[in-house]
């Protein structure tokens, strides 16, 4: 339930930023942030700042709100090949905030977790989730040093813009005619980085794949179908691994998942 002080932070933060006279509606907030919906003159806008109680930076331990916001723009500002919250913004509030374009749509989440998306719906969202995956693969990492930090050291070659936190949460999706979802944005950019393409199959690996190996499938053919590099099953799974492991320890999840999640791992160690 969202609390008084936290929708008058809203307000004081657009009060911040040279918005007057219009009151934020709130959204579903995120696992770090909170999300408000604000109608200015020139279109809608979605407000966003950190929650007191937000998830730390589970790949730079200690890293800043406004680091992580910094990233997610440099990220959307790099991505041209992908439908994203453009424009923009970041501000110096307190907290810091950021104000981006609000794009129509329900994340695939929701729409599988209110049955909205079948058995084919699902595979048909994973394979376009690894068109516009591999689309955000093209940018690479440039020579020297930049804005964005490194996930780990691998070949230059194989260095490219990673989003890090890519699963059903973070799609946006509208359906059309006929029942199909199309993909409207990618959004949650605040743990983009640097590193290898598998390093984005691990979120949806954890959450999806154990137990639906054919959505991995469907997400691999439509990665290939625009990038047809290789990518390792074996190094998805191997991270996949590690995370897991990584999250029992410091962030169990509910019994029956964990369960899921050890047999999955023990399976991966005969």
């Amino acid at each position: 339930m969202l609390s008084v002080q936290t929708q008058s932070l809203a307000e004081r933060l657009l009060r911040q930023i040279g918005v007057q006279g219009v009151r934020p509606v709130h959204l579903r907030d995120g696992r770090e942030h909170h999300l408000f919906r604000v109608s200015l003159d020139d279109g809608e806008r979605v407000l966003k700042f950190p929650k007191r109680d937000a998830i730390p930076d589970p790949f730079t331990l200690g890293r800043s709100s406004g680091e992580r916001l910094c990233s997610e723009a440099i990220a959307v500002d790099l991505v041209r090949q992908v439908p994203v919250p453009r424009p923009y913004e970041i501000f110096a509030t307190d907290p810091v905030c950021a104000l981006m374009a609000f794009v129509p749509g329900t994340t695939a989440e929701i729409a599988y977790e209110r049955g909205q998306l079948d058995e084919d719906g699902l595979l048909n969202m994973c394979l376009q989730m690894g068109r516009t995956l591999a689309n955000i693969h093209r940018v690479r990492r440039p020579e020297g040093l930049h804005e964005l930090p490194d996930l780990e050291a691998a070949e230059p070659d194989r260095m490219r813009l990673v989003h890090l936190d890519y699963h059903l949460g973070n799609v946006l999706a509208q359906r059309q005619l006929g029942g199909s979802w199309n993909i409207t944005a990618v959004i949650d950019w605040t743990c983009a980085r640097w590193g290898p393409p598998e390093a984005d199959f691990v979120e949806l690996q954890v959450s999806v794949f154990i137990n639906n190996p054919r959505a991995r499938d469907a997400m691999i053919a439509g990665y290939r179908q625009v990038a047809p590099r290789v990518v390792s099953v074996k190094d998805i799974e191997t991270r996949a691994v590690a995370e897991i492991r990584r999250r029992l320890a410091v962030d169990p999840p509910d019994a029956q998942t964990a369960r899921a999640w050890v047999r999955w791992v023990a399976s991966r160690s005969t």
